[in-house]
């Protein structure tokens, strides 16, 4: 066996070329642009996928078949706002929750690549490893998913995606979520607070931490100063502001 690492931001343009080869995309990523983009690739190329999550002490699994079985976008239609959901760097993230979420998709893996469809979990499996839960929650193909219902692949095709510009000659980049929103700048202080320097008002919110400032605005938008990788910004902006 031969590993070829690829040092890439993925994104609409790429994500295709990237998993054209591959039997099967275990999902290791940390928010939910990417794997909407990934969700829908993986049903545009009929590859089958397993997505995994976990923040605090809770964590999902889900295999993907396209054609067979509900996908991603079937239990979560449409990207949260914004600073409407906790991060792993907000919120935290217990260590042997993210073990078993791991251990779960590489069992949902290996049964897809060895044929055995049949001991596939059957929907979304959730775990909560601090109160001792394991649930199995039977999810059906919705027949008006825009994705797998409809096959309009909006996150492939760019347009319900954010943007990430750098800003000329000023160690900054400019994000901007798919779909502009309200964001609850108080919300986000107090998520904020423990992880870094905050500061706020009425029209935005200031935020230091890891060498970055984030200025965050009521409608979702952001610049990332301390870097001019738009990619960079994005993964920047993913883990302390989220979607």
């Amino acid at each position: 066996m031969s590993v070829e690492p690829r040092v890439v931001d993925v994104n609409p343009s790429n994500v295709e070329s990237l998993i054209a080869d591959a039997d099967l995309v275990l999902d290791g990523t940390d928010n939910f642009e990417t794997r909407f983009l990934l969700n829908d690739a993986c049903l545009k190329l009929k590859k089958p996928w397993v997505y995994g999550g976990c923040v605090g002490a809770d964590g999902m699994v889900l295999a993907v078949i396209p054609g067979e079985t509900a996908c991603f976008r079937c239990f979560v239609p449409d990207a949260p706002g914004p600073g409407s959901v906790p991060t792993c760097e907000t919120a935290g993230v217990l260590g042997p929750a993210v073990g078993v979420v791991a251990s779960l998709q590489s069992a949902e893996a290996l049964k897809l690549l060895a044929g055995r469809r049949d001991a596939l979990a059957e929907g979304l499996v959730t775990v909560d490893v601090w109160g001792n839960r394991h649930r199995v929650f039977r999810l059906g193909r919705n027949p008006d998913c825009p994705a797998c219902g409809k096959a309009k692949y909006e996150f492939l095709e760019g347009g319900a995606s954010g943007a990430a510009v750098a800003l000329c000659g000023r160690n900054a980049v400019q994000v901007r979520p798919g779909a502009e929103s309200a964001l609850d700048l108080a919300a986000l202080e107090r998520r904020l607070a423990p992880v870094g320097k905050v500061a706020r008002n009425e029209y935005l919110l200031r935020f230091e931490a890891e060498g970055f400032e984030l200025t965050v605005f009521p409608d979702g938008r952001a610049i990332v100063r301390g870097t001019d990788d738009p990619a960079r910004a994005r993964a920047v902006y993913a883990k302390f502001v989220g979607a």
